[in-house]
């Protein structure tokens, strides 16, 4: 499996929003603010829509095709930077094309137009013209080849995925290869999209974290409870998934809320004042109080229960029964007696009032009835006949009957029970002054007084039932408050001989936390619809925390670990020794270190074999450290097996003589294999590219990225004189020559003399530039001054010939050269054609002679 095989396995089980990140960055895009905040935003709402995976031929570094991609041309340019309109900079297909600019003649400016096409470890800011007064929308058109088949493409269309395959370097990309000081590490662009990812993650975290410090914000103002209250672990507890219930019922406060708050607000404050003296014996007091409600409520109990009321019907029933027998026997005795009703009830009431005049008044030495000679009747103030006598002799003996007696007796009982539960319809002094020492004393007696209050109402329907005046039977009270009593009162007595100083203080601390609990509960009763707020707060919360949870690196990291372990490690290393050799960095490699910055398993660069253990900023050089940013990117080429344009930008930057020749040497090399194009504004790198080149047989194609006027960025498809070489030179020499004879007819003599002389000039510079080039650099480094003692041979070769033509040749180029006025007498006239050509002819033959005493 490939590397971009691996990666693209890997993405395709990240998440939506993640899948859909690496596609961008396959595709040169950077995600602005917007598109993070919109990553963010349908994160948080869980709406990221769904995306399809890339496959390894969207990674960087491969075509869509999985073919060459090769630059044409770069046309049509507007608005970028001050770069001339209307202008054409075109690429050869293959070999080397070499486009050389002074400083500031808009080089840079379509550098950075490629730079932005393609793929670049930095990509920068495609600026316009900051002079301009109006702004201009940036065009330019890419002409380039996928295969064999030419297309376009614009820079208003947004990215190419096929011109993601060309590969750009420039001195900003080295430092992103390799990093100056002790952290000099490589990674694959591919890996780059996980160092990518991994921002895009930061960034979306960051985006997240700034919705998070808005929603704290939010957070609304909750009450400040107790400690250790109720209400208090409600809202410590507080979270998303709180309900509305959960709310209800933790602000719901209980019907007495207020007053048994305030009750026992003052027995706090009671007991705060007191001590346990005074609490033993305020304990018995109320103990005994609840002694005297029992009793009170007992005899209630007794006389309201269904069996008592049984107790009380069967009592009445008899009365009547015994009454009725009773009647039926004075009926049967008294039939003659001159009024009706003897023994009846109304009757009796008259007897029992006579006997008591009788016997209190009357007669209250003798027994009633009296019936002596000389007796009265008591009720009509008669003498009693002999009739009235027996008359009053019959009425006692049947007073006495044992029947009458009976009906007596059991009227007499159902009256005293009426009487007795006549007595329970109101609470006795004592009860109602019991009752009100307990609740000052803090004690619930609202149930007892109830029930009493109930069992009274019904004494009275069985009062009003034994009277007559009821005839319903009466519906007996609940389940009597006695035992519940006799247990408080127990607790209490109990309490009172337990108290001491400890229990004391542990009554005063449970008051204290009822207290709080229910001032707590209060607080966050009217806290309520804050509270409501709050959880929505936080489950708003909630969501961003869930979506910032898919943005951590931890496993981009493991991933770029792996990865960079497979591929760079055992592979890519050996590659970037060879690529550090050949750059003359000898004994450098690159080694994998224990450390992680971001996403990214550093590699230093170790030196091989080395004794004492020093940081390599001590000792490469910057050059070196250069060299080495040169080599990453070069490793990374050699990896793409599409072959495709790889586009540098000075990339000899800060690099001695001796390694750009090296450098010149490789890219010669790698353009055997593919289009390279190079942009650089030093001469002699033109020809140490151009000398490279003519070695290995690769093609060169010349442009140049010139000024016109004050305008920046006018193309040409030759390079400048002063750059060029000496074969570049000869074939420039010969292409002059040429028209020159083909013009000579049509000139007139000023004309033809000062364009014979400007040739004679470039001939005479055509003649310094050998001798640098072909004798003076070979046996010295001009970077380095260093002295080459194999190539001092070449100077043994030399001839009196040789000296002999070139002090004739380079004296005759500067005699028809115009450096100086030409004096009077003199009567200077301008070489023929004929002349000028065999001059280049003896100029040829002297660098071929030259060049072979090298070998």
């Amino acid at each position: 499996m490939t590397l971009a095989n691996d990666l693209a396995t890997w993405v395709a089980e990240r998440t939506d929003w993640q899948k859909d990140a690496v596609g961008r960055f396959c595709r040169n895009e950077n995600l602005s603010e917007d598109a993070v905040n919109e990553i963010a935003d349908h994160l948080i709402a869980g709406t990221y829509p769904s995306v399809a995976a890339i496959t390894a031929a969207d990674v960087p570094g491969t075509s869509e095709s999985g073919e060459s991609i090769r630059l044409s041309a770069v046309a049509d340019v507007e608005g970028v930077n001050a770069l001339i309109t209307g202008q054409r900079l075109t690429f050869a297909s293959k070999g080397l094309t070499i486009i050389y600019g002074d400083n500031a003649s808009g080089k840079s400016g379509y550098a950075r137009l490629i730079r932005q096409a393609v793929t670049a470890r930095i990509k920068g800011d495609l600026l316009g013209d900051v002079f301009a007064k109006s702004v201009h929308d940036q065009k330019a058109v890419f002409e380039y080849v996928v295969g064999s088949t030419a297309t376009t493409w614009a820079l208003t269309q947004g990215t190419s995925r096929d011109l993601s395959s060309v590969r750009f370097y420039d001195e900003e990309c080295g430092d992103a290869y390799v990093t100056t000081a002790s952290e000099i590490s490589y990674r694959p662009s591919a890996l780059t999209l996980l160092d990518r990812l991994s921002a895009a993650c930061d960034q979306v975290r960051q985006a997240l974290s700034q919705r998070l410090s808005d929603n704290a914000a939010l957070r609304m103002e909750l009450p400040l409870l107790g400690e250790g209250t109720k209400a208090k672990q409600f809202l410590d507890q507080l979270s998303a998934t709180t309900t509305r219930e959960q709310i209800d019922e933790a602000t719901t406060l209980s019907p007495d809320h207020d007053v048994s708050l305030s009750a026992k607000l003052r027995e706090l404050t009671r007991l705060q004042a007191s001590d346990l003296n005074a609490e033993k014996t305020r304990l018995a007091q109320l103990a005994a109080h609840w002694a005297t409600v029992k009793s009170h409520s007992d005899q209630l109990a007794e006389a309201v229960t269904n069996q008592s009321f049984d107790n009380v019907a069967a009592l009445a029933k008899s009365a009547i029964d015994l009454r009725g027998a009773a009647k039926i026997a004075s009926a049967k005795n008294f039939d003659a007696e001159p009024l009706p009703g003897v023994g009846s009830a109304t009757w009796r009431a008259l007897w029992d009032a006579a006997r008591r005049y009788s016997t209190t008044e009357a007669y209250h030495e003798h027994d009633f009835p009296v019936t002596t000679d000389d007796a009265v009747c008591v009720l009509c103030q008669q003498p009693l006949s002999p009739d009235g006598s027996n008359r009053l002799g019959r009425f006692d003996a049947f007073i006495k009957d044992t029947t009458s007696r009976d009906a007596d007796a059991a009227e007499r009982r159902v009256i005293q029970r009426r009487d007795e539960i006549a007595r329970l319809q109101s609470a006795p002094a004592a009860v109602t002054t019991a009752l009100s020492q307990l609740q000052a004393g803090g004690e619930d007696v609202t149930a007892s007084q109830t029930w009493m209050t109930e069992a009274a109402t019904v004494a009275t329907e069985i009062v009003a039932w034994v009277d007559g005046t009821r005839e319903e039977r009466p519906t007996t009270s609940g389940v009597a408050p006695g035992t519940t009593i006799g247990e408080r009162r127990q607790t209490l007595i109990t309490a009172s001989a337990n108290i001491d100083s400890t229990s004391f203080n542990d009554s005063v601390r449970a008051l204290k936390s009822e207290v709080a609990d229910l001032q707590a509960a209060e607080q966050l009763a009217k806290a309520k619809d804050n509270l409501v707020k709050e959880v929505v707060r936080l489950q708003a919360r909630t969501k961003i925390e869930e979506a910032r949870r898919l943005t951590d690196t931890t496993g981009i990291t493991r991933k770029a670990t792996a990865l960079t372990t497979a591929y760079v490690t055992s592979i890519v290393r050996d590659q970037f020794t060879h690529e550090t050799e050949q750059l003359y960095l000898r004994r450098v490699t690159l080694a994998p270190t224990k450390g992680r910055r971001d996403v990214t398993l550093q590699h230093r660069p170790r030196l091989l074999g080395a004794i004492l253990d020093a940081d390599i900023d001590d000792v490469l050089s910057e050059g070196e450290q250069t060299a080495l940013g040169l080599a990453g990117f070069l490793t990374e080429v050699e990896f793409d097996e599409s072959k495709s344009a790889v586009v540098l930008d000075d990339p000899v930057s800060s690099l001695d003589a001796s390694r750009r020749s090296r450098v010149a040497r490789r890219l010669a090399e790698l353009a055997r294999s593919r289009q390279v194009v190079v942009f650089t504004h030093e001469a002699t790198f033109v020809n140490a590219l151009n000398k490279a080149a003519r070695d290995l047989g690769v093609d060169v194609a010349e442009r140049a990225i010139l000024r016109q006027g004050e305008r920046p960025g006018l193309t040409a498809d030759k390079h400048p004189w002063s750059v060029k070489d000496i074969p570049s030179r000869i074939n420039h020499l010969e292409a002059e020559i040429a028209r020159l004879k083909k013009e000579r007819g049509q000139l007139d003599s000023d004309e033809y003399t000062r364009r014979a002389q400007e040739w004679g000039g470039r001939l005479s510079q055509a003649w310094e530039r050998a001798v640098n080039l072909d004798v003076v650099n070979e046996l010295v480094d001009r970077g380095t001054n260093e002295v080459r003692p194999r190539m001092f041979k070449m100077l043994v070769g030399i001839t009196e010939q040789d000296d002999n033509d070139y002090q004739s040749g380079y004296a005759k180029a500067s005699e028809w050269a115009p450096r100086h006025d030409q004096a009077p007498e003199t009567n200077f006239t301008a070489p023929e054609p004929d002349e000028l050509e065999a001059e280049l002819v003896r100029f040829k033959e002297w660098v071929r002679r030259i060049k072979g005493y090298k070998k």
